[in-house]
């Protein structure tokens, strides 16, 4: 694999990370490199993460998901590298998913989303196996969340939401699935879903007002909690 040191908005337009092969661990090494130099994404300098390998080798239905929602939601430029004559309906559902591509079109924020949790490993591990799984941005529509799941089974995974630099505590949000393409209700506080070995949840999180009154602890992570006078209140 090819990697750049330097960053796109120092040196460019663009600087690439090369996809060696189509194939679930050399998807898991780009995220993970790119996981550590998103702040290198804006409208002025994108990090290249490499020709789309959506229809070819063997990536399974929720690998091509994973590397689609990846590489659009990280701003990547989108260069479909496949025989368009010849893919199944599965690949042209991905890559016509027009909901993920909107984030990636995004005309008020051009910056990658960012993890703001590793996951399996401590957070800032550099593990080519398992990258950063929990990820978020923002969008003219709302928070963006990534859930990787980088094991080869399905897994319960599980965020407060203000691990999110981008969530206000206090609130409630709506969820948008942008997958199943479903409102999915609101969340409060946090969020706890199941996905598929190698698959991924793409989700878009509207301000849906306060959360309701009463909740206990006081705050979602009790340690943290203060009244507006700075004085710890809760737990």
């Amino acid at each position: 694999m090819r990697v750049g040191l330097e960053s796109s908005l120092d040196l460019g337009e663009r600087s690439r990370t090369k996809l060696e092969t189509p194939t679930w661990p050399s998807l898991a090494h780009i995220i993970n490199f790119n996981s550590f130099i998103t702040s290198s994404t804006d409208y002025y300098g994108r990090n290249d993460l490499d020709m789309l390998q959506i229809g070819n080798g063997n990536l399974t239905y929720e690998e091509k998901k994973s590397h689609w929602t990846a590489w659009a939601l990280m701003k990547s430029p989108l260069f479909i590298g496949t025989n368009l004559s010849a893919i199944g309906s599965d690949t042209l559902s991905i890559l016509t998913n027009r909901e993920i591509l909107a984030i990636n079109q995004d005309p008020v924020y051009g910056e990658s989303i960012s993890p703001f949790r590793w996951g399996i490993n401590p957070d800032w591990s550099f593990n080519a196996t398992h990258p950063a799984q929990y990820w978020s941005g923002r969008s003219q529509n709302g928070t963006v969340i990534m859930m990787l799941n980088t094991l080869d089974e399905a897994a319960e995974m599980s965020f407060n939401l203000t691990e999110s630099p981008w969530i206000r505590a206090g609130r409630k949000y709506s969820i948008r699935d942008l997958w199943s393409h479903t409102n999915n209700g609101t969340a409060v506080r946090n969020i706890t879903r199941t996905v598929p070995g190698h698959g991924v949840l793409a989700l878009l999180l509207k301000d849906a007002g306060n959360e309701p009154a009463g909740l206990y602890p006081e705050c979602s992570v009790w340690w943290q909690c203060t009244d507006k006078n700075g004085t710890r209140v809760g737990g």
